[in-house]
């Protein structure tokens, strides 16, 4: 097997998370939802929408990674939460209602200028590769498609299709069985310290951690690799 290093270890195999690491979410997000919210008359305070539609979708994403709620039920929370005082008990209703913004949030889909170029060198290095993701697997793969990262033909893994979603090391683990590589030589490139590189440590893999707008002070990443754009995955083969 080909064999490569990142800061002198041995690297035998690579994760990369997709949401804010290969693909701009936060970024659609925000651009998905000011053309939305604009269609609707909501101009009006926008920067406070913004923030309480992400503080709403990560309590109930989270509670969809727990297995607590589908992700159609995440979805029907959200668009409740933020519209309290309208009657969205119908389920048919309140998918209506958020279709509109997720027609907003596809159009908005874009992947990093860094992302191909990361996964092209990889797979030039004959490393196994594949991203690793929570999330329903059918909207990560169209995501992936979407943005134009599917012609790396990396594989796939979503968290709706494995037996756990991230930082469970099951996640790792069920992704690195996939691809044939033992996850002592796999490396896990992500933007979250808790879901990527800690998750990543629990199943015996390393992490680097893309913190492109400096999202973690110096004193959280303390003995973490850190980087500020895939560019710097400087990989030596």
């Amino acid at each position: 097997m080909t064999a490569a290093t990142w800061l002198g270890r041995p690297v035998t195999g690579v994760l990369f998370d997709l949401d804010d690491t290969l693909v701009d979410h936060r970024g659609a997000v925000e651009r998905g939802l000011r053309v939305w919210l604009a269609s609707l008359g909501l101009d009006e305070m926008l920067e406070e929408h913004v923030e309480r539609w992400f503080a709403l979708e990560a309590l109930h994403y989270e509670r969809f990674q727990r297995g607590e709620i589908s992700h159609m039920e995440q979805r029907r929370a959200r668009i409740r939460g933020f519209f309290p005082g309208c009657d969205l008990r119908d389920d048919a209703v309140a998918d209506d209602v958020i279709g509109g913004y997720l027609a907003c949030f596809r159009a908005a889909w874009s992947a990093f200028q860094d992302a191909g170029p990361a996964l092209a060198r990889v797979r030039a290095l004959g490393l196994p590769v594949g991203i690793l993701t929570n999330g329903d697997q059918t909207a990560q793969e169209e995501k992936v498609r979407r943005t134009g990262l599917a012609s790396y033909d990396v594989p796939v893994y979503a968290s709706s299709s494995l037996p756990a979603a991230k930082p469970d090391p099951r996640a790792f683990r069920h992704a690195c069985a996939d691809l044939g590589v033992d996850p002592g030589g796999v490396v896990m490139v992500g933007d979250s310290l808790r879901h990527d590189i800690q998750g990543a440590r629990a199943a015996g893999m390393a992490g680097v951690l893309i913190d492109r707008v400096a999202r973690y002070r110096a004193d959280e990443v303390r003995g973490v690799d850190r980087i500020k754009s895939l560019a710097e995955l400087g990989w030596a083969s």
